[in-house]
This record gives structure tokens, C-alpha cells and sequence, in this order.
């Protein structure tokens, strides 16, 4: 597993405060209870206090209808129950009952670190060269892989959503999605499962293998690459923030 499930840890002074809005129904009911059992958010906290805290808390607020989303206005993050609902549908349809509950807790923590990742962003003008979510997808996922227990099969469980939301995407896409700000399901998908190839080449062997094998040997080198220059280039950021630079 890579959250640890039904494992919580106390709570200490935090740069993100947390708030649940009231449940609805009885699936948001059993949602809520998941998330407070599984330790989640006190992992996402803890990781964001020692990584990249904020001057100013950033609230976490689970319910409601809008998100995920980082808003800049009041520095806060908004995930719906109806995110880790669907989550857990999608799960449903293509794991054992057992992995339910971990695929979506683990797509939850990416989503918490990509969405906080928008708030470091702000939080500090860091300058972003291309799509700002494909950069903080790339957070989340090397966030995961360095410093979760077992964060490799977290990282491919968050991968393994965006390619269950491609396949119910449908076959084409309507000019809108192209100009949108978010790269598509399979690429998001191939780019994470290409950071954790990359973290770990001899681990990760056969991770890559649905890329055809005339691209697949360059493909693998271009990971390792890509990997090594990520890690470094967030690290410099999130080591000035952990130490107070």
C-alpha cells in the first residue's frame, strides 16, 4: 500500500488547516469516515509542513460541489466527497474489492499534493515554463515516490485513474479539451508511470512494456532523464521552503 490506511497520526500545529462540510447522504457519510480513518490528511500535512510551508495556513476543505481545485482568492483547496466517490467507482470496475479503498485513497494523497502544489506555486511566484498542471502532477507524483512508504504503487494507483477516466472518455476529443489547461487522461497517465520508471529503472522493468518496442528502449532512457532533472529542479524548492532559505 502507499497511504497508509486506517493509521492515523496526531495532529500539531499544521500550515493547513482542515475542514470536513457537512455530508449529504450516507455515501458522503461512509467517504468521510474512509478519509478519517485511512491518515491521509495527516500525512498530506505532515508532508507539506515539512516540505513546503506556507506563510499563511491554506485550508483543506472536503464536501461541497465544486473541485478539486486550488482557489488563490482564499488560499484553499476544495475536494467533494463525490471525487473519492468516483474514485472508488472506477476502482471498483477494474480492481479486486480488496484494492477499492487504497486505489482512491491513493489517487486522494496525489490530488491533495498536486492541488497544494498550485498553492506552493502561488505561494512563492515559482516560475513555471509550460503547463503549471503537468508540473505539479510531476510534484505530486515525485512527492509520493521519495517520501511515502511504498509510494511507487501509490504513484501507479493515481496513474491508473487517469487511464479508467480515458477509457470512459470516449474515442475523441472536442476541440474545447484540446485547448484546455490539463494535458489529456493517457498522457497524465504515461507521465507519471514515466517518473516512477525513472525512480527506480530495475524495480520498474516491465512498467513501460504497453509502449510499442520501437520507442520503448528510448523512451526508458528519456524517463531516467527526466526523473533525475524533476527531483532536482522541485527539490531546490522544496529544500529553500523545508529549511526557511
Amino acid at each position: 500500500m502507499g497511504v497508509a490506511l486506517f493509521a492515523p497520526v496526531a495532529l500539531a500545529a499544521s500550515s493547513v488547516e482542515l475542514k470536513y462540510e457537512k455530508r449529504t447522504d450516507s455515501k458522503e457519510q461512509r467517504v468521510y469516515e474512509l478519509i478519517k480513518e485511512s491518515g491521509v490528511n495527516e500525512q498530506f500535512i505532515q508532508l507539506s509542513d515539512e516540505l513546503f510551508p506556507f506563510e499563511e495556513p491554506m485550508k483543506l476543505v472536503y464536501g461541497g460541489s465544486e473541485g478539486p481545485l486550488y482557489d488563490p482568492s482564499n488560499h484553499t483547496v476544495y475536494i467533494p466527497y463525490a471525487f473519492v466517490l468516483e474514485a472508488q467507482h472506477y476502482f471498483s470496475k477494474h480492481r479486486p474489492k480488496s484494492e477499492v479503498d487504497q486505489g482512491a485513497i491513493d489517487t486522494l494523497m496525489h490530488t491533495l499534493l498536486h492541488e497544494a502544489g498550485h498553492a506552493l506555486v502561488s505561494d512563492n511566484g515559482i516560475p513555471i515554463l509550460g503547463k503549471e498542471e503537468d508540473a505539479v502532477d510531476n510534484l505530486a507524483t515525485i512527492i509520493m515516490l521519495q517520501y511515502l512508504d511504498n509510494g511507487a504503487e501509490a504513484a501507479i494507483n493515481a496513474a491508473d485513474m487517469f487511464s479508467y477516466e480515458s477509457e470512459e472518455g470516449g474515442e475523441y476529443y472536442d476541440f474545447g479539451e484540446y485547448a484546455g489547461v490539463h494535458s489529456f487522461d493517457m498522457q497524465r497517465y504515461f507521465a507519471t508511470l514515466c517518473l516512477v520508471y525513472g525512480s527506480d529503472p530495475e524495480g520498474n522493468k516491465g512498467l513501460l512494456d504497453e509502449i510499442e518496442e520501437d520507442y520503448l528502449p528510448e523512451q526508458k532512457e528519456t524517463c531516467e532523464e527526466t526523473y533525475l532533472q524533476l527531483d532536482y529542479n522541485w527539490h531546490e524548492y522544496l529544500k529553500g521552503d523545508a529549511k526557511g532559505d
